[in-house]
């Protein structure tokens, strides 16, 4: 059992399964949403102040206003071209008509390409391997064996949110933690393959020669079994193996800062922050509070009076600015310690880092019974939003049940698995959302992704924003299909920290 150190989670686990399940992988469907580009004939993609009215076709390369299909070089007027797309199943997402006659267009009819290419004004029509456009939508029904058990997924109902979005293979979330077992069952598909990229991982400083950690320098070793355990919830494989993550077809970057006792020192941890930055990740995971500088020390709090403590607070600060400009969504745990974070004893002055650092999606733990898990930390201003991190002595029917090295699967509860859980779905909306640049990465605004990820949460307890469950209750079928209008679970008990 972990001590409460910088690793915010994980306080209870027993129910270690070893792998027996059978090999095999599920593979990805054929339907989902798909992208296309769309080239309307025509030198010119004009309106209709050059079109010409009574829909009749002209000489060549002039646009005609109506819906008449033509030969020839000629350009149609936007507002038919949309039409057809919208008539064949067809949504733009970006309107390029009036500068080079192309609309961007995602369609889930799998004959919308045919439809569209049996215009006389379509010139072309291609798929579009972007982010938002995941090959095969989501995966198909396996037989993972664990999943009756992973009642955490039921709660945010990321089985629903598949049918529409497991997650691109595109779209990179750093698991920065004490190191993931890359060679997991669970992380790899039936040729071999596996979402861990250990090749982009990243040994923080802290394992440098002189550094303070105690453990194995690789970032696809696990000092311990944290770091395994939170990148199983955001992105284990539907592959018919243990369990299935919340967006189980998301890359995983593991980025290590954390060692083998559990301290997750300041160095290290700016530096692993500002890597993800450098490689543009897009969402990234922190289950665990920022230690001291000395070897096996470790305050919960970080406050501005202490001059130390106040260069880690600006130094991380910094680093997860940079990397925010840089497209990356940073998650974190809000720790164990049951704290009113808004007026913690330590002073109105003090932080937990970086979960309470701006620009950081703060995350407290709930039970299966969706209550305030009785050990998370909680306060007005620092909770964004909730999600499922146990409540037990390690039953998996209480506790959250998640890969651990070794091919094994163990339940664990805290915030530390609370946070993957936010980061998974944020990672499905970026997988929707998105789009591929020139450089291969995908774009998608972190504002945007983290207004998202609060806007379509579950209000519970007193409605609106509350000190204990922020937001709300983050939900991956929601967040996929685009949903903010309120929805606010009455059945949802109500936190006792509210009369304190």
């Amino acid at each position: 059992m972990l001590k409460r150190h910088g690793l915010a989670g994980a306080l209870l686990a027993l129910v270690l399964l070893v792998a027996s399940s059978p090999a095999g992988a599920g593979t990805s469907g054929s339907g989902g949403t798909q992208r296309y580009l769309v080239v309307f004939a025509g030198d010119y993609a004009v309106d209709s102040t050059y079109a010409v009215g009574g829909g009749y076709a002209v000489v060549c390369n002039y646009a005609v206003l109506t819906g008449y299909a033509v030969t020839c070089d000629y350009a149609v007027a936007r507002q038919y071209a949309v039409s057809l797309v919208e008539g064949a199943g067809g949504k733009v997402v970006s309107d390029l008509f009036a500068q080079i006659g192309v609309l961007v267009v995602d369609s889930a009819n799998a004959l919308f390409a045919d439809v569209m290419r049996a215009y006389a004004v379509v010139q072309e029509v291609g798929q579009d391997y972007a982010a938002g456009s995941v090959p095969g939508g989501g995966p198909e029904p396996s037989a993972d064996p664990l999943e009756a058990a992973q009642w955490s997924m039921r709660t945010i109902q990321a089985p629903e949110a598949h049918a529409v979005e497991a997650g691109s293979r595109l779209v990179e979330v750093g698991i920065l933690d004490t190191g993931i077992d890359g060679g997991h069952l669970d992380f790899r598909e039936a040729d071999g393959s596996s979402n861990v990229d250990c090749a982009r991982g990243r040994n923080s400083i802290a394992f440098l020669p002189g550094g303070p950690g105690v453990g194995v320098a690789d970032p696809c070793v696990d000092n311990q079994f944290h770091g395994t355990h939170v990148a199983g919830i955001v992105a284990a494989r539907a592959n018919g193996h243990g369990v299935v993550g919340v967006a189980p077809n998301v890359t995983l970057v593991p980025i290590k800062v954390c060692d083998s006792s559990g301290h997750c020192y300041a160095s290290a941890v700016v530096d692993g922050i500002t890597y993800a930055g450098d490689l543009k990740l897009e969402v990234i995971n922190m289950s665990f509070f920022v230690d001291d500088d000395e070897t096996l020390q470790s305050t919960e709090f970080k406050c501005m009076d202490d001059p130390k403590q106040r260069a880690f607070r600006r130094a991380v600060e910094r680093a997860v600015q940079y990397a925010r400009r840089q497209g990356v969504v940073p998650v974190a745990a809000l720790g164990n310690s049951d704290k009113d974070l808004a007026h913690p004893d330590e002073g109105n002055d003090c932080d937990v880092v970086p979960a309470e650092t701006s620009g950081v999606v703060g995350t407290a733990a709930l039970g299966p019974d969706n209550a305030k898990a009785t050990y998370s930390n909680w306060g007005s201003g620092a909770v964004d939003v909730t999600a499922p991190g146990g409540q037990g002595t390690g039953n998996p029917m209480r506790g959250v049940l998640s890969t651990v090295p070794g091919n094994a699967w163990a339940a664990f509860s805290g915030t530390s698995m609370a946070s993957p859980h936010a980061a998974g779905v944020a990672a499905l909306i970026v997988s929707r959302i998105g789009t591929v640049g020139a450089d291969g990465d995908v774009k998608a605004s972190p504002t945007k992704v983290e207004g998202l990820l609060q806007a379509s949460a579950v209000d519970q307890g007193l409605a609106g924003y509350d000190e204990c469950f922020g937001n709300g209750r983050v939900n991956a079928l929601r967040a996929v299909t685009g949903d903010t209008s309120t929805l606010y679970d009455a059945a949802a008990p109500f936190c006792p920290e509210y009369g304190e």
